[in-house]
């Protein structure tokens, strides 16, 4: 699924409208039902006659698009209140003209500046439902006043909201909130998601996101958007490598994790387990002497081979060329520890290898100030937030104004993939991005990341791209957390994933989505 920024949603609009001739008032006669169709299942339980619905709207399209759902609901028999943030000469064409409409039903009106904001918070809190159409994705920044007057007392009159597009007060590109943002329920964006309220912070003042099909022909949004991407259920079994009748244990997928030290024994094993739980055929541990014995004491399927004993960098780095040579997927830094003479062998190794990589721990440190041995590598590099603050080095500052952004530059300046994990995960390279919106708290457990190298470099192992397996793995990842809450889990550990990784996809195979061609719900 496409998802577009500020910027593309206005193009796409100016496509549809002036190449393919669907006039405006169409695409807003569409947009205004689907609200109103969601807004209908939130009334559908409530009782009481009239059941009113509070709805306030902008001066721009996305009030007029609000004002679209009031009659579409008013004919449902519901009795919509609206309240204006402006009138006259300061509303557009669209939004003036649908007002008009609304005034010839002998709807309730109010102009919010004209009112205290005792009114407006009375009105409030007497309706059952709210619907936000104050501002859409043409505005940007903090909200200023009486703006964020408006949105405070909309957060705080403790109903049940429906944003029109986006939630007033988030930014639609970035997923920055410089301020009050409306907090809404659910949030029925058009035509495809926008970027940013994919993303945190923003993303928890969306609510449940869905996406109307208001009418553009999906070309013009796969032209317009081909950057971002969302993952969804029939993308992941579409690209979700199947065996082969005649595959054995390497052709399945044969994987080296050089991992592990004395100090740190359970990251490698780890990896291990979430990549022949995701389909590896064949999964070696490459590890230090010292921490041979150890790791060995705690595998049945896996081999382990120790690095030879020595100082002699080169030597341990030919050893792992040797040992990686017909891998499939090298899974490098899990628990290796942050000794110079371990970050020399990493660096080395990176530099000299061909086979795909998955870098993650210890070798991101590795990596900080060094990131020119891996450019241009079949690589996946998997940092949370602050292994890529210490990548980014200097331009850290760009990862806290634009997470997005500083995945995006960061992946297309070195010419590999970039997974920046944590709450919906960053799948950037040069051409595309993914957001992934799967996962739920349940990841948060130590180990949780060495799992999810183990499924990528599976995947990896597989045949899948490294662009493919990082956006697929991070999906896999967070569907297993979200299967493994309905089993009533309160917490897991790492290895709950990865043996349930096969559940979950069953799970999710099973599962019905809520898409009916008209309303689809992506989170």
């Amino acid at each position: 699924m496409n998802a577009l920024t500020a910027e593309q949603m206005r193009t796409a609009d100016l496509r549809a409208i002036e190449d393919v001739g669907i006039p405006q008032i169409v695409l807003m006669e569409t947009a205004g039902r689907a609200v109103a169709d969601l807004a209908r299942d939130f009334l559908s339980d409530v009782e009481g006659d009239p059941i009113r619905v509070a709805v306030v709207a902008g001066p721009g399209n996305n009030g007029a698009d609000a004002l679209v759902a009031a009659r579409h609901l008013m004919q449902l028999g519901y009795e919509p209140d609206i309240y204006m943030a402006a009138k006259g000469s300061d509303l557009n064409d669209l939004c003036r003209a649908q007002l008009e409409i609304m005034q010839g039903l002998g709807a309730s009106v109010s102009f919010l500046r004209e009112q205290s904001p005792e009114f407006f918070r009375s009105g409030l809190r007497a309706a059952s439902l709210i619907i936000d159409g104050l501002l859409g994705t043409g505005t940007a920044g903090a909200l200023r006043d009486p703006y964020r007057g408006w949105v405070n007392e909309i957060n705080i009159a403790n109903r049940n909201v429906v944003a029109v597009d986006i939630p007033t007060g988030i930014d639609p590109t970035s997923g920055a909130v410089f301020g009050p943002a409306v907090t809404a329920t659910v949030t029925v964006t058009m035509a495809a998601p926008k970027v940013g309220m994919l993303l945190y912070p923003a993303a928890s003042y969306v609510g449940e996101l869905w996406v109307a099909n208001i009418g553009i022909p999906p070309a013009i949004l796969a032209e317009v958007g081909g950057r971002y991407h969302v993952m969804t259920k029939q993308q992941f079994f579409y690209w979700l490598p199947r065996r082969s009748r005649q595959a054995d244990k390497r052709s399945a997928g044969d994987i080296v994790v050089v991992g592990g030290s004395a100090r740190f024994v359970g990251a490698p094993l780890l990896v291990s387990l979430g990549a022949l739980q995701a389909g590896a055929g064949y999964v070696t541990i490459a590890c230090p002497a010292s921490a041979a014995a150890q790791i060995g004491s705690h595998v049945l399927e896996q081999v382990v081979v120790p690095w030879p004993a020595t100082d002699d960098a080169d030597a341990i780095v030919q050893a792992l060329l040797e040992t990686t040579r017909h891998a499939g997927a090298v899974v490098v830094g899990p628990g290796l520890g942050r000794e110079e003479l371990t970050q020399q062998v990493v660096r080395r190794f990176i530099a000299q290898t061909s086979r795909p990589l998955v870098v993650d721990a210890d070798a991101l440190f590795a990596l900080a100030g060094h990131c020119d041995v891996v450019a241009g590598k079949k690589a996946v590099l998997t940092p949370h937030d602050g292994e890529f603050s210490r990548l980014l080095g200097d331009k850290a500052d760009v990862l806290v104004a634009n997470r997005i952004k500083a995945a995006d530059d960061f992946a297309s300046e070195l010419d590999i993939t970039l997974l920046l994990k944590g709450p919906r995960s960053i799948t950037a390279t040069k051409e595309a991005t993914f957001v992934n919106v799967t996962g739920n708290e349940l990841l948060a457990t130590a180990g949780s990341g060495d799992v999810l190298s183990g499924i990528i470099a599976a995947l990896m192992a597989a045949g899948c791209s490294p662009r493919q397996s990082a956006a697929l793995g991070a999906f896999w990842h967070g569907i297993t957390a979200e299967y493994l809450a309905t089993q009533h889990k309160h917490s897991i550990v790492a290895s709950d994933i990865a043996r349930h990784l096969q559940d979950a996809a069953h799970w999710l195979d099973e599962r019905e989505e809520q898409d009916d061609g008209y309303l689809t719900r992506v989170v």
